[in-house]
């Protein structure tokens, strides 16, 4: 005979399961957040890169709008994130030689997940860079 404490209770079948029942939802929440951090983290990383890449071409060509543009929709382009046009701000366009010429960026992100669960609103996230003109 098998002393008490090495018996099986039998008192606690299907304990594991109304645990794992309890704890899985808001393990799954808690992922679904992260995942969307991390893709808004990875947008904003994108929107800064594209608009350096923006600035960087401004301050050569500060007057060719549409050229600047391209710059800034296709570096996005390569970490497949979409920058609209009417999202992109160049100020002051055709500035003069020396002075700083700023591109800036203004996207407003839609969480994936979060947003459905949870109701969250758009993320709004600004990036923004300014170079001076170099002379020709």
């Amino acid at each position: 005979m098998q002393p008490e404490y090495c018996r099986k209770r039998t008192t606690d079948r299907g304990s594991n399961l109304v645990e794992l029942a309890l704890v899985l939802p808001l393990l799954l929440l808690l992922l679904a957040g992260v995942l969307d951090l991390g893709r808004i983290y990875h947008t904003y990383v994108v929107m800064l890169n594209a608009s350096r890449e923006g600035a960087r071409y401004a301050a050569e060509y500060p007057s060719n709008v549409a050229n600047i543009i391209r710059v800034v929709q296709n570096e996005a382009a390569f970490s497949d994130v979409t920058i609209p046009t009417d999202a992109i701000t160049i100020q002051p366009v055709g500035a003069n030689p020396g002075n700083p010429i700023r591109v800036t960026l203004d996207l407003r992100l839609e969480p994936l997940i979060m947003s459905n669960v949870l109701g969250l609103p758009a993320v709004p996230m600004r990036a923004s860079t300014a170079f001076r003109v170099r002379e020709r």
